[in-house]
């Protein structure tokens, strides 16, 4: 179910000695090996978000070996950031600039670029479309459904999370599943919510452990996706109930979920 390799270029490169003793471990996978090193190596990966979810994503692809990955925030570092938001030291920084910043010297076989301001629909549709795969890492229910449909109207797959408290959930849109079906977001929420441009969890708490749980379940979809690997959380959704020490799944088809106001799937 939900299986798909990216092809962009990953037969021409070869990997050097360094890159195969770095990658080692990740080559060292069944199913991974050279070619999907080498397609990871030959990747585009959108991270829209440097907050939580994005402090986990972001240095997780590039230590991997994702080969470009750009990171697109305009909201700066508070100090209520910092007990999730890891990546980030300095308060009063921009936050996809502190994040890039903070990864350069991670990996040097990876570039990564920061757009340092909020997207509106024509940044997001060039964007989406210079890119391999998009990771939806913001926290606004108004921004989740713009970032599905410009991947939607690009056709670019998406790997969704979002966080509350301590729930979180994770899948990937834009994939077919086993019946060549296509979902996304507006499949399971076509209206907006009142106050959807604001916070998902601005009146609730969230434990910064959690926000790193489910950030990993979306890095590593985003590496399965680019380097085709094993199955994806496609048609459903994959539920974190961290207070309860429980993981779950959810099915997704159009009209047999919905998204509520904190964001989060449930069934209808």
């Amino acid at each position: 179910m939900g299986r798909v390799a990216m092809t962009q270029n990953q037969n021409v490169r070869t990997l050097s000695a360094s890159q195969l003793e770095r990658y080692r471990r990740n080559i060292d996978i069944p199913g991974l090996g050279e070619r999907g090193q080498r397609a990871l190596l030959d990747s585009k990966v959108l991270v829209v978000g440097a907050g939580g979810l994005g402090s986990t994503v972001i240095p997780l692809l590039v230590g991997a070996g994702v080969g470009h990955v750009t990171v697109t925030d305009g909201d700066t570092v508070e100090v209520g950031n910092l007990q999730r938001q890891v990546l980030h030291r300095t308060v009063g920084c921009n936050k996809a600039e502190s994040a890039a910043a903070q990864v350069q010297g991670l990996n040097g076989d990876v570039t990564v670029a920061a757009i340092p301001h909020m997207l509106d629909r024509d940044d997001l549709d060039k964007l989406v479309a210079t890119h391999d795969v998009v990771v939806d890492c913001v926290d606004t229910f108004g921004m989740k459904l713009a970032i599905s449909d410009a991947c939607r109207q690009r056709r670019r797959p998406l790997v969704w999370a979002t966080v509350v408290s301590m729930q979180g959930q994770c899948s990937v849109f834009g994939v077919p599943d086993a019946e060549g079906n296509l979902l996304w977001l507006r499949d399971l929420h076509r209206e907006l919510p009142p106050d959807s441009d604001l916070p998902l969890a601005k009146d609730v708490g969230v434990l910064g452990a959690v926000v790193a749980q489910v950030a990993s379940v979306q890095a590593t979809e985003t590496i399965k996706l680019l380097a085709g690997l094993g199955d994806l959380l496609v048609g459903r959704v994959w539920f974190l109930d961290a207070i309860r020490a429980r993981s779950f799944e959810l099915p997704l088809r159009p009209g047999a979920g919905r998204l509520t106001q904190h964001g989060m799937v449930k069934a209808s």
